[in-house]
């Protein structure tokens, strides 16, 4: 499925203006080019909403350019809880950094036996071609009994996907019923974090 948002460019207009009159204030940038652009805020959060960070968003330029991107931040202003600004990176040929959703696949037979399916990332990051995003990385989880897990490195991953993450880290495990109490009574005692629009830029994109 394709996203696409209408975009202008823009210069010196004052982002409080610009968001006064229903727009939203961005830039798109990757290592060639930076420029400052604005979009419609209800167009873009409808978009926003199905696309998130893990699909190519792709901007209509007033000049009639497209340019394939990617939200990389969404700055939100607290007291109105909406979006006040947004980077868009610009994709190339280059393969970027991204982070793909886990999709699980079967019933693991751990579950079967009475231990819980316990989804550690949600995500994994990977590098890939803009052309070869795929959709989602599946899990097939149907083999795993309690006490076992799948890590990064186990992942089966598409043509042309490649990890860029810790491949030690855990991405599922079937754990016992009572070991999930445990980390929820410990959740239930830390401070709650701040909400998270985003992963953010890349080391290589800073």
């Amino acid at each position: 499925m394709e996203y696409r948002i209408k975009a202008q460019t823009r210069g010196n207009e004052k982002p409080a203006a610009l968001r006064d009159a229903g727009k939203l204030p961005g830039v798109v940038y990757n290592r060639q080019e930076n420029y400052k652009v604005v979009v419609d805020l209800k167009e873009f959060n409808k978009v926003f909403l199905a696309a998130g960070i893990h699909h190519v968003i792709t901007l209509e330029l007033e000049n009639g350019k497209t340019v394939d991107t990617l939200v990389r931040q969404v700055n939100l202003d607290k007291r109105r809880r909406r979006p006040d600004h947004v980077d868009f990176y610009a994709l190339s040929d280059e393969p970027v950094l991204m982070w793909i959703p886990i999709k699980i696949e079967g019933t693991a037979q751990g579950v079967r036996e009475g231990g819980v399916l316990q989804l550690v990332n949600n995500d994994v990051q990977v590098k890939v071609s803009p052309k070869a995003i795929p959709p989602h990385i599946e899990v097939d989880v149907s083999h795993l009994r309690i006490g076992d897990s799948i890590h990064a490195n186990e992942l089966r991953l598409p043509p042309g996907v490649t990890l860029a993450m810790n491949p030690s880290d855990t991405i599922v495990a079937i754990v016992p019923p009572e070991d999930v109490e445990k980390l929820e009574a410990q959740a239930a005692e830390a401070p709650a974090e701040v909400e998270v629009i985003k992963k953010g830029k890349t080391e290589e994109e800073k």
